[in-house]
């Protein structure tokens, strides 16, 4: 995953499936990997809720659970990552954070 976002700056991940059916350790290695080479601002919370009945409560905890990750970054994770990469605008990002 590295090398394809390292040789495509317009590829983002989402953490879909591995935020809740991996261990938790696991989990935070990949993500903190992620991290640690630079593409934190290119990754997005996934869940696959719609599959795992319960899973986004999994998803959110691990992630909420990184000590290696400041707020910002789990803000970035949870939402701002994503709000660029669907290029949102101000006006639409504030209608949400009013919510």
């Amino acid at each position: 995953m590295m090398a394809l976002m390292y040789a495509h700056p317009q590829v983002y991940v989402e953490t879909g499936v591995i935020d809740h059916a991996f261990p938790r350790a696991e989990f935070h290695r990949y993500l903190k990997q992620l991290v640690d080479a630079g593409f934190g601002k290119r990754v997005m919370f996934g869940s696959d809720q719609m599959v795992w009945p319960g899973a986004i409560e999994i998803a959110i905890a691990n992630v909420e659970s990184a000590n290696f990750l400041t707020p910002e970054q789990k803000r970035d994770i949870f939402y701002n990552n994503a709000a660029r990469f669907l290029r949102l605008s101000p006006e639409e990002m504030a209608q949400h954070r009013e919510r």
